[in-house]
């Protein structure tokens, strides 16, 4: 509703008529979203307003079925359904429980009882009705309450989304969210601290660091916008679409830490989803393409034995201008254990050690090539395990790669 009013606040809110996307198209948003290589979207069903994106059944009157739109029978949030079924991306829903300003709640009360009883079985009803098996809507991918939930103040949705919806992955849901939960990772700019743990000590997930030996899998996300710094779409913003180069560098942060990336959308008020993002997005997935193109060699289940360098002679020599070694764990099967390495390359002058000490792997670790390197001719990369968060004296790996990002460089990617 932000879209079409900037003016919304509490004790300021719109008439549901105010929406009005004449335009919408979700497969755009979509399209969009698949072009840079997207594995599952997340829909927000309502944000501090309260309006609804579907049409409830429950006796709530602001949700899309009660403006004009389609006189009454648009439904977003089944479009959006549709649409990620057709680019297969799975589907997720974001719902802001800690405000709704149609209901004047903040920061989860209403500051009366009888409304905050109202406000607190609305929320669980519609919880049941996006999640119950009969629901159009069920087994999302992934639920994202934002600002989390707070036992004792909070509506309790835990218990509804655990029996209804026990395989979706939940964000900001410290005390339910089991081992399908995420976790902010603090900042919107995209950025993982080193080193970055899954792991966190049990019913703590939420914005608190991870911890090697933590009890319970909860792993960030990194979370960034596509105009600087927008969510919702504001007219005359075009120039603050990022440039690819800034989308990759984000992606390095972030899915190079370890960490997976989350970008918005921000369609207009007509729903559409303007040229200048479409151009950004489909940038940013073609030079992502470009960092895996060029393989210079890849190292399957290499197994490595604690305080011993592993190297790999490379079939010919490669200029350092620019490239990257990846490294990734096998998270699935063994859990995050690598706690610190280093990495070396050989060049015709000897031996150099990478500038930063390598910390946690998990997923995958993206080492660009270092701007001080450039010129350097490598012949071969070595990897020395020096210390595991078990205490165990080797691991295997799920890969070691290099890749030469020469075409990236040559189009002002990286």
């Amino acid at each position: 509703m932000q879209t079409f009013n900037r003016n919304m606040k509490p004790g300021h809110v719109v008439s549901p008529d105010i929406f009005n996307p004449t335009k919408l198209s979700t497969d755009q948003w979509l399209k969009a979203a698949n072009s840079f290589g997207a594995k599952y979207a997340v829909l927000t069903l309502d944000h501090f307003s309260g309006f609804l994106l579907w049409p409830t059944a429950t006796n709530y009157n602001y949700s899309v079925k009660n403006s004009n739109w389609r006189n009454g029978t648009g439904d977003v949030a089944w479009e959006f359904m549709q649409s990620c079924a057709k680019y297969g991306i799975e589907h997720g829903f974001y719902y802001s429980v800690h405000e709704n300003w149609y209901m004047d709640v903040d920061n989860y009360k209403t500051h009366n009882p009888v409304t905050q009883a109202v406000y607190r079985r609305l929320v669980e009803e519609h919880l049941r009705e996006l999640l119950s098996p009969k629901s159009k809507y069920k087994k999302p991918f992934l639920f994202w309450f934002d600002a989390g939930i707070v036992p004792g103040i909070s509506p309790n949705v835990g218990p509804i989304l655990r029996s209804l919806a026990n395989d979706t992955i939940c964000q900001k849901c410290p005390t339910f969210a089991g081992n399908q939960g995420v976790r902010w990772v603090g900042n919107e700019q995209a950025v993982a601290p080193l080193p970055l743990w899954y792991s966190v000590p049990a019913g703590k997930c939420c914005i608190s660091p991870g911890d090697p030996l933590g009890q319970q899998f909860c792993p960030p996300f990194c979370d960034t916008v596509i105009r600087e710094h927008y969510w919702f779409w504001k007219p005359n913003t075009t120039n603050r679409v990022k440039k690819v180069s800034t989308l990759v560098q984000e992606y390095l942060t972030s899915v190079g830490r370890g960490c997976h990336l989350i970008l918005n959308l921000n369609p207009d008020p007509y729903g559409l989803v303007e040229e200048e993002d479409i151009q950004a997005y489909k940038g940013f997935g073609e030079a992502i393409s470009l960092l895996y193109k060029d393989l210079v060699f890849k190292y399957e289940n290499p197994q490595l034995e604690v305080g011993f360098e592993m190297v790999w002679s490379l079939q010919e020599y490669l200029s350092m201008e620019k490239g990257s070694v990846v490294i990734m764990e096998d998270v699935a099967q063994f859990g995050q254990l690598v706690a610190e390495y280093e990495l070396r390359f050989k060049t015709l002058q000897g031996w150099i050690g990478y500038p930063e000490q390598g910390s946690s792997i998990g997923h995958k670790r993206i080492h660009p090539f270092p701007e001080a390197f450039s010129g350097e001719i490598i012949s071969a990369v070595s990897l020395k395990i020096t210390q595991l968060v078990t205490g165990d004296m080797s691991i295997v790996l799920r890969e070691v790669s290099v890749y030469d990002w020469s075409e990236a460089a040559e189009r002002g990617y990286v």
